[in-house]
């Protein structure tokens, strides 16, 4: 067997033959192993075809395999919708195969489960043989390390995604909104109440890696002669650079983490953040200013203009918006710009680069520039008190 890898972290790549010798056509696989400690994976080939090896111990886990290349999975298990053995369950989302391993430590004999997983790869069809080999474990001789029951679980699910401008980009950017779902544990989704999942916590708590603040999305209070209840169960909020967003939902009872579940959201910077000069559309008159905010970072907040055109160049200007004084706006403004595309230059004698800034009234700052935008942070003056001082971040397309 040629072990391709054993899954310790947390998302791993590969890509596995699986159509006849003759073709190049490959099945590309993204790995996303929740449970690292108690799963383990391996491939083969034989004769063109590739196999998985899935072996899991008797403390379970959550497995995600994800065809990059294809639009749709089929499998030998399909029509059923979910494949549920009782020790594990299998569905088909999509590109994706969900795999649930509850804790079972019952001591009792292993099990053994094949099935095949299909899709359409450059007009042929290809297949992944999943093999999945389930260990049981010792019997617990403490109770308090029961599992929780998955009726108590929830997860955190990426929900709609409403672009810069409402264009028809399939994948987030910086500066996009994006909004998340609360669900049970097998991804049903309640619109009103509360779900069954609350009743096992204090409070549930949304943070992400990285990311200075927390957002508090279920609180249950008990008073002496009644109980107050706050779920929020769909929320949205912007994130101001590209990357992975390692998010995490945590419930909480009598103070200490009872159940945790993670989610990534991946974001993908476009031209320069939200704005594509090429394929995004731009504003012909009465351009709209977007407030663009992070639920997790509360210490900067920023507004983009819609992108316009002028002598044939596309430009888009972006502010901040909660600064506290001349000093902290531009301050907010170069980190945004040094996370996402590293340190300034001077801007001297790079003013005749762009064609779309105002002819009076500002001086330029700082100055970055990638392949396909340039940037300049401009002083805004104040003219005679009608005009307030501002600084301020204008793009244009080169």
């Amino acid at each position: 067997m040629n072990k391709l890898f054993k899954i310790f972290l947390a998302v791993a790549s590969l890509i596995i033959t699986s159509c006849n010798e003759e073709e190049e056509t490959y099945m590309v696989w993204k790995v996303d192993n929740l449970s690292p400690d108690h799963i383990t994976c391996d491939s083969e080939n034989h004769n063109g075809v590739a196999y998985f090896t899935i072996t899991v111990d008797g403390n379970g886990g959550d497995l995600v395999m994800i065809c990059e290349n294809a639009r749709e999975l089929d499998s030998s298990f399909s029509y059923l919708g979910v494949y549920d053995k009782g020790w594990g369950t299998f569905s088909i989302q999509g590109t994706k195969l969900i795999c649930h391993f509850p804790v079972d430590n019952s001591g009792k004999q292993s099990e053994l489960e094949h099935f095949t997983v299909s899709a359409s790869i450059g007009g042929q069809m290809c297949n992944t043989s999943i093999r999945i080999v389930r260990t049981f474990g010792e019997p617990s001789t403490n109770p308090g390390t029961e599992e929780l029951p998955d009726k108590y679980k929830f997860k955190l699910v990426k929900g709609a995604l409403i672009p810069f401008m409402n264009d028809d980009f399939g994948a987030p950017a910086p500066f996009d909104n994006i909004s998340y779902r609360i669900t049970d544990y097998y991804e049903r989704y309640q619109v009103f109440g509360f779900p069954e999942f609350t009743h096992h916590y204090d409070s549930i708590v949304w943070c992400a890696d990285g990311f200075p603040n927390t957002v508090r999305v279920y609180e249950r209070q008990n008073g002496a002669t009644s109980t107050e209840e706050h779920f929020s169960s769909q929320f949205s909020t912007y994130f101001f650079k590209s990357g992975e967003i390692k998010n995490q939902l945590k419930g909480y009872r009598d103070g200490k983490v009872v159940y945790s579940t993670t989610s990534t959201t991946y974001l993908y910077e476009r031209d320069f953040l939200c704005y594509d000069w090429i394929e995004g559309s731009f504003a012909i008159a009465n351009p709209s200013n977007h407030g663009i905010y992070c639920l997790l970072d509360q210490r900067y907040e920023y507004t983009a203009m819609d992108t316009q055109i002028k002598n044939g160049t596309r430009y888009g200007r972006i502010g901040a918006r909660n600064a506290n004084g001349l000093s902290d706006m531009q301050e907010s403004l170069i980190k945004l710009m040094t996370d996402n595309i590293g340190q300034p230059q001077s801007a001297t004698g790079k003013t005749g680069q762009f064609k779309c800034i105002p002819s009076e009234g500002v001086e330029a700052i700082k100055f970055w520039e990638n392949k396909t935008t340039r940037i300049l942070l401009l002083h805004q003056l104040p003219v005679e008190d009608s005009r307030r001082e501002k600084y301020y971040l204008h793009c244009e397309s080169k």
